[in-house]
């Protein structure tokens, strides 16, 4: 019995990491950033070839850098109460946005294309 059992328990982890990792993955390198209801930029993560970083200044005062790097966005710095956003560490998975919420910005993967569904609606 218990050779039987730990191959289909491996297997059965396998499967489950598997599902998990390509749900969570990104189906695209394009990433919207939007602050206040509004698509400010669309880099493309798979092009940027060189480090850069962007600095948002929030409508009602305020600012957000981010930095590309290595294929990876991310929240650098911020002076919002609390920096979460900063803490969020890189972009991953199109289920999770980086987001600062007092100064409304949302960094997200965008959709593979216009029409299908993405990760999270599927």
């Amino acid at each position: 019995m218990k050779h039987v059992f730990w191959p289909a328990v491996a297997g059965a982890l396998a499967l489950i990491a598997w599902c998990t990792r390509s749900w969570l993955a990104p189906h695209s390198t394009i990433v919207e950033i939007v602050q206040d209801g509004r698509l400010v930029s669309t880099p493309d993560l798979g092009r940027e070839k060189k480090s850069r970083t962007i600095t948002l200044h929030a409508p009602g005062g305020g600012f957000n850098t981010l930095l590309i790097e290595n294929g990876r966005i991310r929240v650098v710095s911020a002076d919002c109460p609390g920096h979460d956003c900063v803490r969020m560490g890189v972009l991953r998975s199109a289920s999770a946005p980086l987001v600062c919420l007092p100064h409304r910005l949302i960094v997200r993967f965008a959709p593979s294309s216009a029409g299908e569904l993405d990760g999270v609606s599927q």
